[in-house]
């Protein structure tokens, strides 16, 4: 079948090449989410002080950040594989080096190397996904980025606290190395058949498919990608903002949880937010994208509120959880219309513009919102990020042209 898909009965089937870089995707991601339960071990191991954790945590963002950008223009100028296996060396190499550093500075040093292998790897897959996907599943396709970041952020803690539990923290950097060189085994052949997958499709021309992929207008409006980048920060503000720093925090001073419960509330949010995005982003390759990145935007606007007004006990909180994982199902949305507004080669950039807005609202949002909540209350950090992700909502209801979804 190669990398395009294959239909059965009239019905568009995901390419086998889009699963090989699913794969990839989320042995890659192992190289940060692994060291999530084992950040206190560190800093007894390495003697150092909270705010040099904070440190330890956020280089890795940063540097993912600062990279987003070059990375979307070096993988339209060179081809996808050349700059993934350049990700894949620096995450290798980063782990084995986090795992025999006798310094912590080492360790800040390593965190950012593997920062910069992590984002150039994470482009690569999001803008290979979109040019494998055949049009009228588009959203579907890139779903399986948002499935292997959240599989990561769900599943890879609890190995992570498990290996370093018995082998100590060092071994979960090993680990993560281990992974890297797996991901680049499937990454690298998967992504040098990318080029031709895209040649293929373009030489069908007169194909179904081809005339089912919304034609994109040279010179897209700006407004129309300033609201889905609007979007995708308002998104990520609420979730490294609010549901990873607020929640856990007014979860323990103000319904009095512990540790465990928080956790399990937290991973419930997760997989239920796994479960969502497939038939989320079906749904929009079905009725249009942008219907339900709107409707996803406002969701999360009034679960924050409802999260307040109705988590009052362990139970509560649970089924608040269980509501705010239901806002998932936008995010693939969200890519599928950034791809539809821009012709094949500059895709890339426009997907590394999407990577640099991830990064940015998860660096910006905890600190904004931790801060409203410590000079005022936990309801107007709770209010404000709602009072962004509504404005979002109706940005892109008014700035998204409806034709970008799919006919």
């Amino acid at each position: 079948m190669g990398a395009e898909a294959a239909s059965a009965g009239g019905r568009t089937r995901i390419p086998r090449q889009a699963y090989l870089l699913f794969v990839g995707l989320f042995l890659a991601v192992a190289s940060n989410n692994l060291l999530t339960p084992l950040l206190p071990d560190i800093r007894d191991d390495m003697g150092v002080s909270l705010a040099a954790i904070g440190a330890f945590v956020s280089t890795y963002g940063l540097a993912r950040l600062i990279v987003d950008l070059p990375s979307g223009a070096l993988t339209t100028r060179i081809g996808p594989h050349p700059v993934a296996a350049v990700g894949v060396v620096l995450i290798v190499l980063s782990s084995a080096g986090a795992a025999v550093a006798p310094r912590f500075g080492l360790l800040i040093v390593a965190r950012i190397v593997a920062g910069i292998g992590a984002g150039l790897v994470a482009t690569v897959v999001l803008s290979a996904l979109s040019d494998v996907a055949p049009p009228d599943i588009r959203g579907r396709v890139m779903s399986l980025y948002q499935v292997a970041n959240n599989l990561g952020v769900a599943i890879y803690p609890l190995i992570g606290g498990l290996v370093g539990s018995f082998a100590g923290w060092r071994s979960a950097f090993a680990l993560a190395a281990g992974a890297a060189v797996l991901s680049g085994s499937v990454l690298i052949p998967a992504l040098r058949r990318v080029p031709a997958s895209r040649a293929q499709r373009a030489a069908r021309g007169t194909t179904a498919a081809a005339q089912n992929e919304p034609q994109p207008r040279r010179g897209a409006p700006i407004v129309a990608f300033g609201v889905i980048y609007f979007g995708v920060i308002a998104n990520m503000v609420n979730r490294h903002g609010f549901r990873n720093t607020v929640l856990p925090l007014f979860a323990a001073s103000h319904l009095g949880l512990n540790a465990i419960e928080i956790a399990i509330g937290i991973t419930v949010m997760s997989l239920t937010g796994v479960l969502v995005t497939i038939p989320g982003a079906a749904l929009g390759d079905r009725i249009g994208r942008r219907r339900i990145v709107v409707a996803g935007l406002a969701l999360m606007a009034v679960s924050g509120v409802v999260f307040v007004l109705v988590a009052t006990d362990f139970v509560m909180f649970m089924l608040a959880a269980v509501l705010l994982g239901c806002g998932d199902f936008f995010a693939s949305s969200q890519t599928a219309l950034l791809s539809d507004l821009v012709e094949g080669p500059r895709r890339a950039m426009a997907l590394g513009a999407y990577r640099f807005c991830v990064d940015l609202g998860a660096l910006v949002g905890p600190v904004l919102l931790a801060t409203l909540m410590s000079l005022h209350s936990v309801g107007l950090a709770i209010g404000a990020a709602s009072g962004i992700l509504a404005t979002a909502a109706l940005a892109n209801r008014v700035g998204t042209p409806s034709r970008s979804a799919p006919p």
